[in-house]
């Protein structure tokens, strides 16, 4: 999602409508760039709780981690997105 609104309301609301990256205005190639490529590359995973299906929030998986689960929703499905790049056949 590109905006010239970056509001803390704006970027959750967002995020809850299922937009897996956001830039906000005023951008450079270069940020534009790196959003669409992880887009292609590394597509998010979603999840599915009781109360919340879109786009994982964690960027970062600590495999180290053991405690309890702390989504409000309770336990999650995760939904893997295969990377469009891998989707692409490269012509020969």
């Amino acid at each position: 999602m590109l905006t010239g609104h970056s509001e803390k309301k704006r970027v959750v609301a967002a995020r809850d409508a299922g937009v897996t990256e956001f830039l906000a205005k005023p951008i450079s190639a270069k940020a534009l760039y790196q959003r669409i490529m992880n887009i292609v590359v590394n597509p998010r995973p979603f999840i599915k709780t009781r109360t919340y299906f879109g786009p994982d929030r964690r960027r970062n998986v600590n495999l180290n981690y053991v405690g309890v689960e702390r989504r409000k929703g309770g336990k999650a499905d995760i939904i893997k997105q295969q990377a469009l790049f891998d989707k692409v056949k490269m012509p020969v």
